[in-house]
């Protein structure tokens, strides 16, 4: 008796855990969306990131955005576009970036082919990931701010 109800309830456990296992793999994963880089010594962090395909007149183009919340007090944004949407390492004359700092401030990049983005991942599908980093100097007049060790993730909008 005793061993019977030892094999009804290993049984029962048997039927029981895989079952909240399945339910688990249910629950579809999101990447998460991160955008940080550092702005003359400081670090800035956007929880707001996307990507989008956009032409703008005849040109094929990516627009990478980071930003606050639209509720949040706080002000600032960045914008990276270029040319394409793939992967690759793009400088000079085939990037465009806009940094708002948190002054209200617009910067913007020259051509240098100093000023580098690579796009390492490019998942091409709602909330899809594209990831990579970038190195870029933006100007405003004489004033000139670098962008370093810039890493971002956002999420690929339709």
């Amino acid at each position: 008796m005793k061993n019977s109800l030892l094999l009804i309830s290993i049984i029962c456990l048997g039927g029981i855990i895989p079952a909240c296992n399945k339910s688990d793999k249910l629950t579809p994963l999101l990447p998460s969306s991160s955008f940080s880089f550092s702005a003359n010594g400081s670090l800035i962090s956007f929880p707001v990131n996307q990507a989008f395909i956009e032409d703008v007149y005849d040109t094929h183009t990516t627009l990478i955005t980071g930003q606050y919340q639209d509720t949040s007090s706080m002000k600032g944004s960045i914008s990276i576009r270029v040319f394409g949407d793939t992967t690759g390492r793009f400088h000079g004359d085939s990037l465009l970036v806009t940094y708002v700092s948190s002054s209200g401030k617009q910067y913007y990049n020259s051509s240098d082919s100093g000023n580098v983005v690579t796009i390492d991942k490019y998942v091409k599908k709602y909330n899809g990931a594209v990831s990579g980093s970038f190195s870029v100097r933006v100007a405003n007049g004489a004033e000139s701010i670098r962008l370093e060790q810039g890493i971002f993730t956002a999420l690929y909008q339709e």
